[in-house]
């Protein structure tokens, strides 16, 4: 695999501020390097100060702008709050990414999953994208150029069987989109989900464990890998939120290696 030449994608955000939550590691510290890399200047929104500073470090080192702020996405004061810092900080709000998840969201057999469970899981899922909606809709729709992104997954297409909780929030949060997209259309703001398949640290960890397993799991990627955070997910996001992606609206992406294809 090679590394993403990213002078390609330098400037396509420039000018631009984004909301990255759940930004404090893994695919959000992905994406939000990548649109800093594209020059949009990034706000990381996550509830760990020690994850959310160093994804600012990483952003700033790689010649960036970012700046983290404290958030739990389940608290609509603390969403509010956060929009505010950020235009506050940068003068205005451009693009909004939630890529926030729960915890919690591990394989679960129905029986197990007691209310407090879906509780939880529904409050990153759904409860969050309705918070950044309403705080970000002001902003968005001012800009000309409005981008709301919801990071959801091909198990609320294909009704994956791991937790039936999850799958069912990530197809309520395409419904979501969907709506956002007509109703939001006339403001010039462009609402996608991004479903990706990401080479995360867990994901490796758990990969790593079994070679055998594996090399079957990796025959269901016809391009033979998960992707990485910021040099393959990454990209697809920063056109998703660019001029490029203008006329594109009210869509799902798989951004897997071609995976959704192979089920």
């Amino acid at each position: 695999m090679t590394t993403l030449d990213w002078t390609s994608m330098a400037g396509l955000l420039a000018g631009r501020v984004a909301i990255v939550t759940g930004a404090s590691g893994g695919v959000g510290r992905g994406l939000a390097r990548a649109l800093a890399l594209s020059g949009a200047r990034v706000v990381v929104a996550a509830r760990s100060p020690a994850g959310g500073q160093e994804t600012v470090a990483v952003i700033e080192a790689e010649g960036g702008r970012a700046l983290f702020v404290a958030t739990d996405v389940c608290d609509a004061t603390a969403v509010r709050c956060t929009v505010e810092a950020t235009v506050q900080a940068f003068g205005g709000l451009d693009i909004v990414v939630h890529n926030a998840a729960s915890t919690l969201a591990k394989p679960t057999p129905l029986e197990d999953i007691d209310d407090a469970l879906w509780a939880e899981q529904a409050g990153v899922s759904l409860d969050a994208l309705h918070h950044l909606a309403h705080a970000a809709l002001p902003h968005l729709r001012d800009t000309g150029r409005g981008r709301f992104l919801v990071l959801s997954s091909a198990q609320g297409q294909h009704g994956g069987a791991m937790n039936p909780a999850y799958t069912a929030l990530k197809a309520a949060q395409r419904g979501f989109v969907k709506a956002l997209a007509r109703e939001w259309g006339p403001h010039d703001i462009v609402v996608n989900a991004l479903a990706p398949a990401a080479l995360t640290d867990a994901a490796k960890a758990y990969l790593e464990a079994d070679p055998e397993r594996t090399r079957e799991a990796m025959k269901s990627f016809p391009l033979g890998r998960m992707g990485d955070m910021r040099d393959d997910i990454g990209p697809a996001a920063v056109a998703m939120c660019s001029d490029l992606w203008r006329y594109v609206t009210g869509q799902t992406v798989n951004v897997d290696g071609g995976y959704y294809t192979a089920l």
